[in-house]
């Protein structure tokens, strides 16, 4: 009798643990969430929750393309580039006649293409993600610059609907996050693209023996993450109903943070749009919190690096102790919390 006790005590332990892993950033945010509340009776007011879910909103829908690209163990730098030149590439031509009604899809396709830019570079001519993206990162921002002048452009009040506007009371940024992350979910969890995805992240070498297109997908990936920016550009510049030529940088690191947060391997093969968009939330509660306490806003930039460095701390040792495991019991590992 003791024996079984003790083994069912070892199974409880167990599946407790692995629920715990599987939730770490959702008990995180809860906790966040509690410790706030408690800080500032003003935190948890309705008012204040709708603007963390109006401010996270375009973090939010950057980071479910983010999730596609490091899924495949890629990266991209130039997300906030891509959001600051897609609407300055949109209001440029909206200066030289292009109707206003136009212009958010016209945004919408130079996210598009720039996105995909980035991953023809990496599929096709085997340039490190790192690098290009690196690259593009100061090259889209300066052409954006040049077209603005790096000074501050107004926008007409048909390119400012996606950040100001509301459908059914419910704020415009909201909505269209929500509907971004509902087809990111889907096409990556019921779709073969989703599946290949995956596929590529966890061994690219062998997708690509099995005949998988890994060179399509990944451009495929980094439209996606262009498409994205664009959106987000579209929610950040429109809430303030101006382009600034600071909009957008050091962004990246964010949505970055968010989907390691969340769950995503920064070496691939794993990931998921929800818990990326709780790892947004967290953050943004944060940085919230942190102004409603009157800290330092550095602390949040600390924070930040500091879950980054720790992230690829733990990959890498994971990394290795499964090189270290023998192939029956890898893959056991690998779909483990």
């Amino acid at each position: 009798m003791s024996a079984t006790f003790t083994g069912a005590t070892r199974r409880y332990t167990g599946t407790l643990g692995e629920v715990l892993l599987r939730n770490t950033v959702l008990i995180a945010a809860a906790v966040v969430f509690v410790t706030f509340s408690l800080a500032s009776s003003e935190f948890a007011s309705g008012s204040n929750l709708r603007n963390i879910a109006i401010q996270g909103a375009g973090s939010a829908v950057m980071a479910v393309g983010m999730t596609f690209v490091i899924i495949t163990a890629g990266i991209d730098l130039s997300i906030g580039a891509i959001l600051f030149l897609s609407t300055a590439g949109a209001a440029e031509l909206f200066g030289h006649g292009l109707p206003v009604v136009w212009a958010p899809l016209v945004a919408v396709l130079f996210g598009l293409g720039l996105g995909a830019l980035n991953g023809a570079s990496i599929a096709f001519v085997g340039i490190n993600p790192l690098i290009v993206t690196l690259a593009t990162l100061n090259l889209y921002r300066g052409v954006g610059g040049h077209l603005t002048g790096f000074g501050t452009v107004y926008l007409p009040p048909g390119m400012t609907k996606f950040g100001t506007g509301t459908v059914a009371s419910i704020p415009a940024p909201v909505v269209v996050a929500a509907v971004v992350a509902l087809v990111g979910g889907v096409v990556l969890r019921r779709t073969i693209f989703g599946r290949h995805v995956q596929a590529i992240g966890a061994n690219a070498e062998a997708a690509r023996n099995l005949g998988l297109p890994v060179r399509r997908v990944l451009v495929g990936v980094y439209a996606i993450s262009g498409l994205t920016a664009a959106f987000a550009g579209l929610i950040e510049n429109g809430r303030l109903g101006a382009l600034q030529p600071t909009v957008g940088l050091g962004e990246e690191l964010t949505v970055i943070t968010a989907v390691v947060l969340g769950g995503t391997s920064l070496f691939g093969g794993k990931g998921s749009i929800l818990g990326s968009l709780v790892g947004v939330a967290l953050l943004q509660m944060v940085a919230n919190g942190l102004v409603l306490a009157h800290i330092s806003p550095y602390v949040f930039d600390m924070l930040r690096a500091s879950v980054l460095i720790v992230a690829v701390l733990i990959g890498t040792s994971r990394a290795r102790s499964l090189r270290a495991v023998p192939i029956a019991r890898r893959r056991r590992l690998e779909v483990g919390p």
